[in-house]
């Protein structure tokens, strides 16, 4: 693919105004926005060592943005680098549109682009996906320039093929565990209430983040002081902002399970055409005797396979909650650092291999 002139390195104002965004080459990553890196930036920057602007290097094919890759700046140690930016889960990535014809030519000229015209001498991408190919060719093509890289893996993902149907899953699950959530819906609903299960697009109407804030302020992640989603401004404001404009090709889901009334659990998505990546799913504390999140999630799984979603990316780390369901680990979530070649950037290396020596996965082992 063949670039035409224009500038590589851009604003997110100057990324703005080029109109209506096409689908998302891999429909899986298509909660890669720029509405969903604007309302990041809008958010958190700056904040928790990160600083702006949000800027973004392009490829462009007969003068339209056909790639692009998203920035910030981030402290470090001493240091203030550029970092691949967005929000952290389910991992980071870059856009890269449909094309007519498969296959990663996008993404290569991308890595051209970034190669010729870097926003600094190092770069880090991180968390990203073993299974993104257009990340990939782009630090494969960056590697084949020069650049020296530091890498170190962070933790696999667990994940739960939909595309066998529940008749396909059941047999995964663990023997007790259907029998275990009828027999607490039946105990809820003789000695609490009524129970239901409300499904939310994110959109304008801000109610439910309070009602997720509520949940969560109860759950056992606030009380140990655990990266909490929905409770502070920051937060609030990410999960507002992405609900202004309709994406279309993404969306934010939450889920709620109420009993008598009471909001007691929620599940919190991220969706794509084919994908659902829960960000979160907590539950009041005082319910935990009567499995409220597994009874919530056997109607969130029900719902996605009958809406034709394919995968269920559950994140990272398992204390052996995700397994019951059949959830194996699959991909592998990693941290890159890439340096320049030349001598500032070799210098830098140098530098970054002592102070981290942990850093010890190779570039090509990543795919």
């Amino acid at each position: 693919m063949k670039t035409s002139e224009g500038p590589a390195l851009i604003s997110d104002e100057a990324l703005s105004q080029t109109g209506t965004w096409p689908t998302h080459q891999l429909k899986d990553q298509a909660f890669c926005s720029p509405k969903s890196l604007r309302a990041w930036a809008q958010a958190f920057l700056p904040g928790r060592g990160w600083s702006g602007p949000l800027c973004h290097v392009v490829s462009r094919e007969h003068g339209a943005i056909q790639a692009f890759v998203p920035f910030a700046k981030q402290k470090i140690a001493l240091f203030s680098i550029h970092s691949l930016a967005g929000y952290y889960w389910p991992f980071r990535t870059l856009f890269v549109a449909a094309q007519k014809e498969p296959g990663l030519a996008a993404a290569e000229a991308l890595g051209r682009e970034l190669a010729a015209h870097p926003p600094g001498a190092v770069l880090r991408f991180g968390p990203v996906s073993s299974r993104d190919a257009a990340l990939h060719a782009v630090l494969g093509e960056l590697s084949r320039q020069g650049w020296r890289a530091l890498c170190r893996e962070t933790g696999a993902v667990f994940e739960l093929d939909l595309s066998q149907g529940m008749e396909g899953l059941k047999p995964k699950f663990s023997n007790s565990l259907i029998k275990n959530i009828e027999y607490s819906r039946r105990r809820l609903g003789k000695t609490v209430g009524e129970l239901s299960v409300e499904r939310h697009v994110m959109g304008r109407s801000l109610d439910i983040l309070d009602t997720l804030a509520g949940i969560e302020s109860q759950s056992w992640l606030a009380k140990k002081g655990g990266e909490l989603k929905f409770i502070g401004q920051a937060n609030q404001r990410f999960w507002a902002l992405m609900g202004e404009q309709p994406d279309g090709h993404s969306e934010a889901v939450f889920w709620v399970l109420r009993c008598g009334g009471q909001p007691v659990a929620f599940s919190a998505h991220l969706e794509t055409e084919t994908a659902v990546y829960i960000i979160a799913n907590s539950y009041d504390e005082q319910w935990k005797s009567h499995s409220p999140g597994s009874i919530l999630t056997f109607d969130v799984l029900q719902d996605a396979v009958a809406r034709g979603k394919r995968l269920l990316d559950w994140g990272q780390g398992d204390s052996g909650y995700k397994q019951r369901w059949g959830a194996q680990e699959a991909s592998l979530l990693h941290d890159v650092m890439l340096f320049k070649p030349g001598l500032i950037g070799g210098l830098l290396a140098w530098v970054a291999k002592k102070a981290l020596p942990t850093w010890t996965v190779r570039l090509d082992s990543l795919a």
